[in-house]
């Protein structure tokens, strides 16, 4: 199994969805032999989107067909599910949300790993936006794979700009105080939530209390893949 179609299921299993897909896909799966055939993703197809076309169809099932076995296994299920998820989420996001998009990477990998490439995505993010701090960074230095104070200052006065609950809460005092506290991990995962990263969504309202965790940065992804000009990689088993 490929790391893409193990991430898949990771992503799936985090979101608390294990069983409502398991089911599914035993539901379309009318062999009983793990597999879905073109005729069974068909109905599916059709059922998500009615007007796509039968052409349409076919070049689909073969973009999700990963490994052109002509059978799509469960992990490639998933993996469609979820692109889908996050196409809509970008779709919904460009034409509603007051934050710049960023023009990074074609390759974002959605894995929940708090890894160089995640934090890389993440700064040049937060270089484009229009906090006071960020407004003065260089991002020839800004954008360098590692956290500090000045990072953690654009993203707390950014978590301001958006009004999360917890980033505006007085008794606390101000929160860009460029340390990264469990205020500042509430704080953006009420942002996640806001602004309908998929994972963020579909854990609901006990998403903000999740801490800095696997489901955080799944949502954290998820959320710089939809605020990324173009499409990466993460969405284009959708399209």
């Amino acid at each position: 199994m490929s790391n893409q179609r193990r991430d898949s299921v990771a992503r799936i299993k985090a979101q608390g969805r294990l069983e409502e897909m398991t089911a599914k896909f035993k539901e379309l799966d009318a062999n009983g032999n793990g597999q879905l055939d073109f005729e069974a993703m068909r109905g599916f197809l059709k059922e998500t989107n009615p007007k796509m076309s039968h052409r349409h169809m076919l070049l689909l099932f073969s973009r999700v067909d990963t490994d052109g076995s002509g059978q799509i296994e469960f992990e490639e299920f998933c993996e469609y599910v979820l692109s889908v998820e996050l196409m809509d989420a970008k779709r919904k996001k460009v034409k509603t949300s007051n934050l710049r998009q960023w023009d990074g990477p074609e390759q974002l990998k959605v894995n929940g790993s708090w890894d160089r490439e995640t934090r890389l995505a993440l700064q040049e993010f937060l270089a484009v936006q229009e906090t006071p701090t960020a407004k003065v960074v260089k991002p020839a230095r800004f954008v360098n794979g590692q956290m500090n104070s000045s990072h953690i200052i654009v993203l707390q006065e950014l978590l301001q700009v958006c009004q999360m609950p917890a980033a505006l809460s007085s008794s606390d005092g101000c929160l860009a105080c460029g340390t990264w506290t469990s205020r500042t991990t509430r704080a953006l995962n009420e942002m996640l939530l806001a602004e309908g990263a998929p994972t963020a969504l579909h854990i609901g309202e006990k998403f903000p209390d999740e801490g800095f965790g696997k489901s955080s940065v799944l949502a954290l992804q998820e959320f710089l893949a939809m605020m990324r000009k173009g499409n990466g990689s993460a969405l284009g088993i959708a399209q």
